[in-house]
């Protein structure tokens, strides 16, 4: 009986040590003979160019050899002068929970297709600025299904300064922020209700319009968040008046401290040329309300500005005394304006 458990046991061994030497075989195979592991290439037509800012470069992808699922790349700001929000793509922002690491961009390859392509645009912002470069990477990531070729990994664009004779003004109440990822949130409040829900501060209603010497409305901004208006070069020489307002706090949940005042930012800039920004942080409060609740210090004046030619000369409203006893018109003539 004994001898019989023995002899068992040496046959199992020997089935199992065998199994192994197999096994083993397989698995020495030289992986790059086997086509299920061999993965398909993307090459970048383009690694190099010079935009002016709001102008936008194509970059196509092709790959060798078309796979039969989606691949996933990224695309990561890794050097240069410029900033992440200096630009933008036709990649979605990686999240900070989506496993891409640190904040770029996901570029998606179809699947069955040869080619496919994303854009690069440097924003036209407001700053007076000189030549910005911008380093990329390309590589894979999410799935990895795919690889980039060496020559196509990095990526350089180089920004020059776009400039303008229009005049923009923007009025910001949104409170924004950037977490650790890097991603821009909304600025919130907390109501008054016993959940204490959070509600972003761009539900309430603030408006921007300019006004000319004779105070009446010639431009405005009544729906967005921020408030913007282009004012342009073609408008009639003259003085102008700048004027952001809160037009009611009415409708958005009310917030648990009714004393909360709005923060506030307005920038009034001759893009690309020179730029100017103005905090209004304790003027506005909740439980004063907006114009429609007759609130005196609704409309303020954030600048005037001076037009002549393609030349602005933009002060505040102490140098002109003309424009602070004339509150009360703004308030009538945007009454009739707005919808």
């Amino acid at each position: 009986m004994k001898k019989f458990k023995i002899n068992n046991l040496k046959a199992v061994l020997t089935t199992v040590l065998l199994s192994a030497l197999l096994f083993s075989c397989s698995e020495d195979e030289n992986p790059t003979t086997d086509p299920r592991v061999v993965k398909p290439v993307v090459t970048a037509n383009q690694t190099s160019f010079t935009l002016a800012e709001g102008a936008s470069a194509s970059v196509t992808l092709t790959v060798d050899n078309p796979y039969y699922r989606d691949m996933n790349f990224k695309l990561e700001l890794v050097g240069g002068t410029g900033s992440f929000r200096d630009y933008v793509t036709s990649g979605d922002e990686t999240i900070i929970d989506d496993g891409y690491g640190v904040i770029g961009h996901k570029i998606n390859f179809p699947a069955y297709a040869s080619t496919a392509t994303f854009d690069i645009t440097p924003i036209f912002d407001l700053l007076p600025e000189g030549t910005e470069t911008f380093e990329f990477r390309l590589y894979p990531m999410g799935n990895g299904n795919g690889l980039v070729a060496p020559e196509s990994e990095m990526i350089t664009m180089s920004v020059s300064n776009t400039t303008s004779n229009d005049f923009v003004a923007v009025v910001d109440w949104a409170q924004s922020y950037t977490d650790a990822h890097g991603t821009i949130l909304p600025g919130e409040y907390v109501d008054n209700t016993a959940a204490a829900a959070a509600h972003e501060y761009c539900d309430f209603d603030f408006d921007l319009e300019i006004y000319d010497a004779a105070f009446n409305v010639v431009d405005d901004s009544y729906s967005s968040c921020p408030e913007m208006i282009t004012f342009p070069a073609t408008a009639p020489d003259g003085t102008y008046y700048i004027v952001p307002s809160l037009w009611t706090t009415v409708g958005p949940t009310a917030p648990k401290d009714p004393n909360m005042f709005f923060k506030v930012k307005v920038t009034m800039a001759k893009p690309g040329i020179w730029n100017h920004e103005v905090n209004i942080d304790n003027i506005w409060k909740y439980n004063q309300g907006g114009a429609v609740q007759n609130n005196p210090l609704a409309y303020q004046i954030a600048g005037v500005l001076v037009k002549t030619g393609n030349s602005y000369v933009l002060s505040d409203e102490d140098n002109n005394v003309l424009a602070s006893g004339r509150i009360a018109d703004f308030k009538l003539k945007t009454k009739k304006f707005k919808k």
